[in-house]
């Protein structure tokens, strides 16, 4: 009985952070099908009344598409590069031992420590001299930099978790050392490298910092920085809760798509890291 009562507890704890964490976005998502009146009408009623597409459909007057597409390009390419990046260094580190691997390892552990503060005047002024200010390029890059030291930690607990007897056996076939990382390990480490994809993704699709930085221009503006200024286009509030809800949905859908590898792929990085 002490047991089961300690598990209903879990539960119930569990049940109410996910209500408060969800709350917000479950509110803007509702307000995105109202009417401006039924919004603020006292007393506000939570569910829609009457549900109407009108504020998705006033979206296409401003700039949102312009920072979606932004924040896509940004986000796809950053996340390809940081897996193809993470995947070749984590397979180094694991597999291919190397003089000063250590020390760099932990030059790549301090760096995840720093606050991004720290390099944003650096990162401003390199920018600038090799004029990558309001680029999209400009904002990949410093997101693979930033993204790049934790992934490759992930990696190489993901590379050290599959016996060296596959990879012998590899090289005994006549593989190289591409040709294994390729055919062999790095579909063995499948779990790793989706909670790479995930974690990256998030990491460059909510950053604010660096864009608000290095981002003024329009023209290559995220949607994390473009959220901020279209209260200037003078939009209903419903209509910012429709640009709210399709911002926070790629991240939700790929989250619920991919969980369950990403809950294995950092149980293996806690266990062999």
């Amino acid at each position: 009985m002490k047991k089961w009562f300690w598990v209903v507890v879990l539960y119930v704890v569990l049940a109410t952070s996910t209500v408060f964490f969800l709350t917000p976005f479950i509110y803007a998502l509702f307000n995105s099908f109202k009417s401006e009146n039924e919004i603020f009408q006292v007393p506000q009623s939570f569910f829609p009344r009457e549900i109407i597409f009108t504020n998705y459909e006033s979206i296409l007057e401003g700039h949102f598409i312009d920072y979606f597409m932004n924040s896509v390009l940004i986000t796809v390419s950053g996340v390809l590069l940081i897996a193809i990046l993470s995947s070749l260094a984590g397979y180094a580190f694991a597999r291919l031992p190397f003089k000063g691997s250590h020390i760099i390892l932990v030059a790549l552990l301090l760096v995840i420590t720093l606050p991004i503060a720290v390099f944003l005047i650096p990162m401003y002024l390199l920018e600038d001299s090799l004029g990558l200010l309001n680029t999209r390029l400009g904002l990949i890059l410093p997101n693979v930099a930033v993204g790049l030291p934790f992934s490759i930690f992930i990696m190489r607990a993901a590379f050290i978790g599959i016996p060296k007897e596959i990879e012998e056996s590899a090289q005994i076939d006549g593989c190289g050392i591409f040709q294994t990382w390729w055919r062999i390990m790095l579909p063995m480490a499948r779990n790793g490298l989706i909670t790479v994809i995930i974690f990256s993704f998030y990491v460059i699709w909510g950053e604010y910092t660096m864009a608000k930085v290095l981002a003024t221009d329009q023209i290559a503006m995220p949607l994390t920085v473009g959220l901020t200024l279209l209260k200037g286009e003078a939009w209903a509030l419903g209509t910012l809760s429709a640009v709210i809800t399709l911002s926070m949905l790629p991240p939700i859908i790929i989250f619920i798509l991919f969980q369950k590898q990403v809950v294995e792929g950092l149980s293996q990085g806690s266990i062999k890291g």
